[in-house]
């Protein structure tokens, strides 16, 4: 049980989102938002200050896999710079969510080295060894202590080179931070609930530590970043 003043203990319920409700455009004001929070309060940061230097030092071209990639922004971003860097990069787009994915057609049409799969992450129709990289950005809060370690070990068998998964920090303080920006950042309702919701879904770096054991991945690293996120990495050794 947690002693300190600044910690939340974790819920699990479902989010508005993932329940189905509101309409198609109530899900895109959504994914809009929720990638405009990723992007300017350190998300997309948090995944690719540990990704990006992967994929330069692989000096080859590389299949990565998003998983619950929503709107698909982080593929998109990921091909931007991509191609920038004269690296080259394909990326899946993985998410169960039929509407999410239609979203997502709308934003990826015409960027070939974007793709998209429906598909459940706990049933994932890829075969170990598939793909290069398999990422998530604000993903693993929505699954309970179970669900994580079998995500883990399944995604990790999944990558030839790395795993890297991103994602909030629980905490009294990115709770209130989140208050604060709703003005600007989140004005939706379905926004306001899940991104609440989301916080105190998350789980601490200590936990997140405990459930890659769990997970048999011995060499997984837990990184935090300002602000209040985390981003666990799991190298394959021959890549390390």
């Amino acid at each position: 049980m947690s002693t300190s003043p600044l910690s939340l203990l974790r819920v699990d319920e479902p989010e508005w989102l993932d329940e189905g409700r509101g309409s198609s455009a109530d899900v895109a004001d959504n994914l809009d938002e929720m990638w405009r929070l990723n992007r300017w309060l350190g998300g997309l940061g948090a995944l690719t200050r540990h990704l990006y230097p992967r994929l330069v030092a692989a000096s080859a071209p590389c299949t990565l896999l998003d998983l619950g990639t929503g709107s698909a922004q982080v593929p998109l971003a990921i091909a931007r710079w991509a191609r920038a860097h004269q690296v080259a990069a394909s990326v899946i787009g993985l998410d169960w969510a039929p509407r999410n994915l239609a979203v997502a057609r709308r934003r990826t049409s015409g960027h070939a080295p974007v793709s998209l799969l429906l598909a459940d992450s706990q049933r994932l129709p890829v075969p170990d060894g598939a793909v290069d990289f398999v990422i998530s950005s604000l993903f693993l809060h929505h699954f309970a202590p179970e669900a994580v370690v079998d995500l883990l070990r399944t995604s990790y068998g999944l990558a030839r080179r790395a795993l890297i998964m991103t994602d909030l920090v629980r905490g009294v303080l990115p709770g209130l931070a989140f208050g604060l920006v709703q003005p600007v950042l989140a004005r939706h309702p379905l926004t306001r609930h899940d991104g609440n919701l989301s916080i105190r879904r998350a789980y601490t770096p200590a936990e997140l530590r405990a459930l890659a054991a769990a997970a048999g991945l011995g060499n997984a690293q837990v990184y935090t970043h300002w602000p209040w996120r985390m981003t666990l990495v799991a190298d394959r050794p021959s890549h390390a």
